[in-house]
């Protein structure tokens, strides 16, 4: 059963869930572990970046790593890498990534009138799906969760987040990743999974703001850059927070991509939702008992971050970034072994997984679902053959 939170406001209820205190600090995107991989020297990423070129993929005798593989893999970045570093060489930046997209073309010269924001909330969410969201959900910009600053790639520049102050709005937009490939994790053949989820999140995020640039509004899309993506969705009323540091939605699971477009569009904001995740988090520890790194705290959640690349002064589960990035360099590609064991990656469009998220918030039910999970091996490793031969 999803349930709405009805909150003064959305920001009070994260403070409340992730008991944040005054000594909470946003975060600089220097510290991301990709962009720590640029100047850090304790976070060595060896190959890994370069293995999305396919002139220097290495292939690997383990299944899932061949020829085939890597050239799907990087096939399903083409798109969002091109458009992203188009002037990355220049400049520097890479939008989606360090910055927010500067693709919008003019739009109208005069705004539409919006005598009903209740409407206009209708309509953008009626087109964010047209554009590919499997959802979407709205929020007023709470600052803790913007960058204070952006980073720069090439310079290794550290300018303050530019984000124009009247853009009031964020629209979330959850771009469900493909479910049986979720399950060949972790493989470069799984690793598409990842690059078509962020393909079609640029193109829906980038589309919905020429959208709104062609009402008159001003509007930014944005991916992994200018603010952090799951507050935002929590607030949003898109799902609830995981053991392994993942939104968690009742649609899709954890199985999933965030993107975002800031906007001055009048809109009304949705309320944060549960559906039992939280309770459900404190007793499973799939993802945690899985994790090769052991990267997903399997204890409490913790007020202290394991490194700079996290958040302070909030309590929470947090992922050590630096042991997950590290097993991730050592494969040449994505891991999320959580995503593929979570009990919450289902096929929700069928009606017997739907019915045990709604039955979910009894213990005793959650207690049979485990057991279940566990005997039945839902999580288990697909085989990359098994894959290729069934689609």
């Amino acid at each position: 059963m999803i349930r709405k939170i009805r909150h003064e406001s959305p920001g009070e209820y994260l403070s409340g869930l992730f008991n944040i205190t005054p000594e909470f600090k946003r975060f600089n995107a220097r510290n991301d572990i990709f962009n720590r991989a640029v100047w850090d020297d304790r976070v060595n990423a060896k190959d890994f970046f370069r293995s999305y070129d396919i002139a220097n993929y290495k292939p690997k005798a383990s299944k899932g790593f061949d020829h085939w593989d890597y050239a799907f893999r990087n096939a399903s970045w083409h798109l969002t890498d091109q458009i992203g570093e188009r002037h990355a060489r220049e400049d520097g930046k890479v939008e989606g990534f360090t910055n927010y997209y500067t693709l919008n073309a003019p739009g109208s010269p005069t705004k539409v009138v919006i005598d009903d924001p209740v409407e206009a909330t209708h309509r953008i969410k009626l087109a964010a799906r047209m554009f590919g969201a499997g959802n979407c959900g709205i929020c007023e910009v709470d600052d803790r969760w913007l960058y204070t600053h952006t980073f720069n790639r090439k310079t290794g520049g550290n300018p303050e987040m530019d984000l124009p102050k009247h853009l009031k709005y964020a629209i979330l937009l959850i771009i469900p990743m493909d479910h049986r490939l979720s399950k060949t994790y972790p493989t470069a053949l799984s690793g598409a999974s990842t690059g078509l989820g962020y393909t079609t999140g640029l193109s829906c995020a980038v589309s919905l703001a020429q959208f709104i640039t062609n009402l008159g509004f001003e509007a930014v899309a944005s991916m992994n850059d200018t603010a952090l993506n799951i507050p935002m969705a929590i607030a949003a009323g898109l799902g609830e927070y995981g053991r392994h540091g993942l939104l968690i939605t009742p649609q899709f699971g954890p199985n999933i991509r965030i993107t975002k477009v800031f906007t001055d569009l009048p809109l009304v904001a949705d309320q944060p939702i549960e559906f039992g995740v939280k309770t459900f988090c404190e007793e499973c520890q799939l993802c945690a008992s899985a994790c090769p790194a052991r990267a997903i705290p399997s204890g409490k959640p913790q007020a202290e971050p394991p490194s700079i690349s996290s958040l302070s002064g909030i309590t929470k589960y947090t992922v050590d970034a630096d042991k997950c990035f590290k097993f991730w360099v050592g494969m040449n590609s994505d891991c999320a072994i959580c995503i593929r064991v979570c009990p919450y990656n289902k096929d929700f469009s069928k009606w017997w997984h739907h019915l045990a998220l709604s039955w979910s918030r009894w213990r005793w039910v959650r207690r049979i679902l485990l057991f279940m999970e566990k005997k039945l091996q839902f999580g288990a490793k697909l085989s990359s053959a098994s894959w290729w031969a069934g689609h």
